[in-house]
């Protein structure tokens, strides 16, 4: 009895094996602080495959866009037997890697983005950009990933376990939690900022958003009053998947779009001072008829992104 436990004892310890991994770049972000900007080793059972390894220390493999084994670039299929040293690279922007050895999907042709439930600001600042952006509040996991197959789109989020879905081809982790610098981040991860093309899209709802021509509105109108400070509502912040009494009806928050002006002709008595900006330029949403018209607070949105390294 004795002899054959030992004998299975020891046809379990014959199976594992150990390899030396490094990870690098913001990929150590993924990592327990010991772990980061070192090589370390590894314990595992069997021989499995790399992104198996890769992913249960922690790192989405939506993140990895090279794996060297050895010094020689394998696929997420390649098996581990034990001795190997991986090298595990994301995306380097200004690094030629070589065509055959990159193991992120080709970038779709057209951009589009499926956002996770807390991430409505920068659904609000993707749209202001002209980017075809889906979100809504109570989207749940299973509905995320049907939207990014079915319709093409890269899903946003910062839940690690989501990107590590393995039906998800195209997805991305935000490491920044300000939504300006999430969105710094999406345009400089996927090389966006010649696509910008500000104030096509409505931040409430998404749809197209056109000019208004001189006949749709009273070229003599004077531009409505800015909001007074006291009566503007508190804004909604951004949902907590915890906490769903703060959830919004299921568009991104306000950032500061203006209220439709009232029809017909307006007292210039009542609504104070004319602008430069004469006449008035209105745009409409074809979807939801959000009617937006340039005031201060295009200005202000301008520099808080400005702020950020984006200009518009």
């Amino acid at each position: 009895m004795r002899l054959h436990r030992r004998a299975c004892i020891d046809a379990v310890a014959t199976q594992q094996h150990q390899c030396e991994f490094r990870f690098y770049e913001e990929l150590g972000d993924f990592l327990a602080p010991e772990r980061r900007k070192r090589s370390f080793r590894h314990v595992f059972d069997g021989t499995p495959s790399v992104k198996d390894r890769i992913e249960s220390l922690g790192v989405p493999h939506t993140e990895v866009d090279l794996i060297l084994v050895d010094g020689e670039p394998v696929p997420f299929t390649h098996r581990l037997t034990g001795g190997e040293r991986v090298a595990v690279y994301p995306m380097f922007e200004r690094f030629e890697l070589g065509g055959n050895n990159h193991l992120r999907p080709k970038p779709l042709r057209e951009p589009r983005f499926v956002l996770d439930v807390h991430l409505g600001r920068l659904a609000s600042y993707l749209r202001l950009l002209g980017f075809d952006t889906l979100y809504r509040n109570d989207y749940d996991d299973d509905e995320l990933l049907a939207i990014s197959q079915a319709q093409r789109r890269i899903l946003l989020t910062r839940d690690t376990g989501l990107l590590k879905r393995s039906a998800l081809t195209h997805g991305a982790f935000l490491h920044a939690t300000d939504p300006r610098r999430q969105l710094r981040e999406v345009l400089d991860r996927f090389q966006l900022d010649a696509r910008i093309a500000p104030f096509t899209r409505c931040a409430r709802c998404n749809g197209p958003v056109d000019a208004m021509a001189p006949d749709e509105h009273d070229t003599d109108r004077v531009p409505p009053r800015e909001r007074e400070p006291h009566r503007t509502p508190p804004r909604k912040r951004d949902p907590d998947p915890g906490d769903p009494s703060e959830r919004d009806p299921g568009h991104a928050p306000d950032i500061g779009d203006p209220a439709p002006p009232p029809p017909g002709k307006l007292d210039p008595g009542k609504l104070g001072r004319r602008t430069a900006q004469w006449p008035l330029r209105l745009s409409q949403c074809r979807d939801c008829r959000q009617v937006y018209w340039p005031g201060s607070h295009l200005t202000r949105l301008r520099q808080r992104l400005a702020e950020v390294g984006v200009p518009i």
